[in-house]
């Protein structure tokens, strides 16, 4: 049984590439050119606390002046003048975490009074700032400094590869229809239904469609088929048919084609279908290489 299809956006498919092609780059207006001078990433990403190009170039200091030197996560540390957060339980607790040792200190036992006046929900700890509260994992300060309130883990990226289901004190994570959630309880990995067709991966480029096993391995029963200037590609779950837009010199040649895969054993029945101008112009905008993942 085929899963139901992926459809990859042109947008999507040119970032991808200009990302794997080793020659200097000249990115797009709304894009950020990565110091490599080979990957553009959205500009949207800079200075957003992750790092996005290979080089962490998204997030340097004189690319994010006015940015934190490091957003660590609620109940954690900021060391002082580095990137390292510590869990603000290990404070005062004997064992220097941060390098210039800026956790621990005199201020530890002279400041640890004043935490039973402070009146913390949950926990207290001296700092070089005067004791401060924290809260239980999973829980977030509140602007009064004092209460607690539950932290929706879902809000942040990457918490759950697919699906996020945020509760009280924790979260759940979960998959979409086709797909296993993994004994890590977060990622997500294809089912193989059934077990003797493995994942198939269509790859069109400007010669050919051919389809390889996620290995990298060419799929023997599925002879390439011939195409020129493909810059987008679909398949179609339902009726087992992959599309693709074929670009020609003009207006008039340019392309819709399709051609049937039943059971994923072959390109059979082609046929083609005329656009119009307007996607013309916009296909020859694309990139020459993508990719389209399916499973079978």
């Amino acid at each position: 049984m085929l899963t139901p299809p992926l459809l990859l956006l042109l947008p999507l498919l040119s970032a991808l590439v200009a990302a794997a092609i080793d020659a200097p780059k000249t990115c797009s207006p709304k894009q950020f050119a990565c110091r490599d001078q080979i990957t553009c990433i959205s500009k949207g990403w800079r200075c957003d606390g992750e790092r996005d190009c290979p080089d962490g170039s998204d997030e340097a200091p004189e690319i994010c002046p006015q940015s934190k030197a490091q957003r660590c996560q609620p109940n954690e540390h900021n060391c002082l003048g580095t990137e390292l957060c510590v869990p603000m339980s290990r404070l005062c607790n004997g064992v220097q975490d941060c390098m210039d040792g800026s956790d621990e200190g005199p201020h530890c036992r002279e400041l640890r009074g004043n935490c039973s006046r402070l009146g913390c929900q949950h926990h207290c700890v001296p700092t070089l700032d005067g004791p401060t509260c924290y809260c239980n994992s999973s829980f977030q300060l509140q602007a009064d400094g004092k209460t607690c309130k539950d932290f929706d883990e879902c809000s942040v990226y990457g918490t759950c590869s697919q699906l996020c289901t945020n509760t009280d004190g924790s979260f759940i994570c979960g998959c979409v229809e086709g797909y296993l959630l993994q004994p890590d309880n977060r990622s997500c990995k294809a089912k193989n239904e059934p077990v003797d067709r493995p994942p198939v991966l269509l790859i069109a480029n400007s010669q050919n469609i051919l389809a390889t096993y996620l290995s990298g391995a060419q799929v023997s029963t599925i002879t390439p088929t011939s195409t020129r200037q493909t810059t987008a590609m679909d398949f179609s779950y339902a009726n087992e048919t992959v599309c693709w837009v074929h670009v020609g010199d003009n207006a008039a040649q340019t392309q819709l084609k399709c051609a049937r895969m039943p059971g994923l054993k072959g390109f059979v029945d082609e046929h083609t279908i005329n656009i119009s101008l307007s996607l013309h112009r916009r296909s020859r905008k694309g990139a020459q290489e993508n990719e389209v993942t399916q499973h079978g």
